[in-house]
């Protein structure tokens, strides 16, 4: 049987019209180029069976995306969750690890050339908080220096980097919390939209301004 497969295969020819080559322009339409920054795939890290159609109503509620969101199936345990601004994408990006059912969902930011079902989901990203630091220490390098032994350096609150941590919010205008950890606002430092402004920070005792 394998034989007379073998020897059928090779006798097959392509026709004048199947061997025309389709030449791709391209040529890249800037507002799909725009959809596709804002898309993330996600996995969720489990081999155990659970209901998507669970997860993703749930995710809808907690996220509550501000410009709306699109959450597509596109294989078992693959989704495509379609945003339509930064601020909505990267507050689910930076507000994590998100889980579901004890499991954590990873996600990949699309680029456009990949295929997803080989997208490989190996990396979350946390909020690490380190305590004890010597105030000369509380420098970016020194976060990106911690941050190597842990994995990849991804960014810093800046609220919190000299100990401002019970600060304004310049999304929301309330005390006891930087616009980074502000669950009411889907927003981001230097937005024009935003009410509230450096303005309103204090400088902390051992800063002298020049």
């Amino acid at each position: 049987m394998a034989t007379g497969l073998e020897e059928a295969w090779q006798n097959l020819r392509l026709t004048s019209d199947e061997e025309q080559v389709v030449i791709v322009d391209d040529e890249e339409d800037s507002s799909t180029s725009e959809l596709i920054l804002l898309c993330l795939l996600g996995r969720l890290y489990t081999t155990n069976s659970f209901n998507p159609r669970a997860m993703k109503a749930v995710l809808w509620n907690v996220w509550k995306s501000s410009k709306g969101l699109v959450i597509r199936d596109l294989d078992s345990n693959l989704c495509a969750f379609q945003f339509f601004s930064e601020a909505d994408r990267d507050f689910v990006l930076n507000k994590g690890p998100w889980a579901f059912d004890g499991c954590i969902l990873l996600f990949k930011q699309m680029i456009g050339l990949e295929v997803p079902s080989e997208v490989v989901f190996s990396m979350a990203r946390f909020w690490v908080k380190a305590y004890d630091i010597l105030r000369k220490k509380h420098t970016v390098s020194f976060a990106q220096m911690l941050a190597s032994n842990i994995g990849f350096f991804v960014s810093y609150d800046e609220a919190t980097m000299f100990g401002v941590d019970k600060d304004f919010c310049y999304g929301c205008g309330k005390l006891g919390h930087a616009l980074a950890n502000c669950d009411l606002a889907h927003v981001e430092d230097g937005d024009d939209s935003l009410q509230y402004g450096v303005w309103l920070r204090a400088l902390p005792s051992h800063v002298v301004a020049m």
